[in-house]
């Protein structure tokens, strides 16, 4: 489905799905905005909780993935290359097509996790993306050719890693706007897919902007009011709530409340031209 009109995402409206089965085990979904360019969801997995895979759930598919940890710690897995990282609130991780890719909650508060995905093939149904990927032939739980000379041998495991954890001091900051700056931090910015973050200060009101890709975010604290100047939309969001914004419409963000407001989006296929 491609969205044609902008749509304010109210969290309780979001809808709700789970995913995998007993094999792969369940992840409890928000699934936010899914379309031909990008799908976008929040997740959830409680303590303990993880993901493998099934003949019928195969996290592994052909498109760009961000994540961005709201809450909680996450440990990823690629189990073809026995890559394990972790990462916790306030920072994202990134990788490519064809990525085999499995997760758990090993703390001790529910995990929180801001997803994108994109491009979605063209034509192939939720279900039938879950098993496009290839079986997997043997499983690896880490990389045990790196225990001989760790950690001296650290730049040689980096050169062939599959999963980029992002810590902030790692992002790609830009400035939007010159009369009301705002900083801008992104932790994926590829030819397919752009996430990132922002902070609204309070009485900020950003400077209109307009993608050539859709976009869709997520407030995550504080409230934020997008404002739609070419279609007389003013529209507030509050923690969780979310808005759909089609290719090339101006959007612009405002903070008119006495405390920060922060923001996490993205957008597919292009953040600008």
């Amino acid at each position: 489905m491609t969205e044609s009109s902008p749509r304010l995402l109210r969290f309780a409206d979001v809808p709700r799905w789970v995913w995998g089965d007993a094999t792969s085990h369940r992840v409890a979904d928000w699934g936010y905005s899914t379309t031909e360019r990008m799908n976008f969801i929040m997740f959830s997995l409680r303590p303990g909780g993880f993901w493998r895979h099934s003949e019928n759930f195969r996290p592994s598919y052909p498109a760009h993935e961000g994540y961005y940890v709201v809450q909680g710690e996450f440990t990823l897995h690629n189990p073809q290359t026995g890559e394990v990282l972790v990462v916790r609130a306030g920072e994202a991780l990134h990788f490519r097509e064809n990525t085999w890719h499995y997760g758990y909650n090993f703390g001790t508060e529910e995990t929180l996790v801001i997803e994108a995905l994109a491009p979605v093939p063209p034509g192939v149904s939720s279900e039938e993306l879950e098993r496009l990927a290839e079986p997997i032939s043997e499983i690896r739980n880490g990389r045990y050719e790196l225990m001989s000379n760790w950690p001296w041998n650290a730049a040689e495991a980096m050169a062939a890693q599959t999963l980029l954890p992002m810590r902030e001091m790692d992002w790609l900051h830009i400035i939007h706007g010159a009369t009301s700056p705002v900083r801008i931090s992104l932790f994926v910015a590829t030819d397919k897919l752009t996430m990132g973050r922002f902070m609204l200060l309070p009485g900020v009101e950003a400077e209109p902007e307009a993608h050539p890709g859709e976009e869709v975010l997520i407030a995550l604290e504080g409230r934020v009011n997008l404002r739609l100047p070419d279609l007389d939309g003013w529209f507030e969001l509050n923690p969780r709530d979310g808005f759909y914004i089609p290719p090339g419409v101006r959007h612009q963000y405002c903070n008119l409340s006495d405390r920060p407001a922060t923001v996490v989006f993205g957008v597919a296929p292009k953040y600008y031209d």
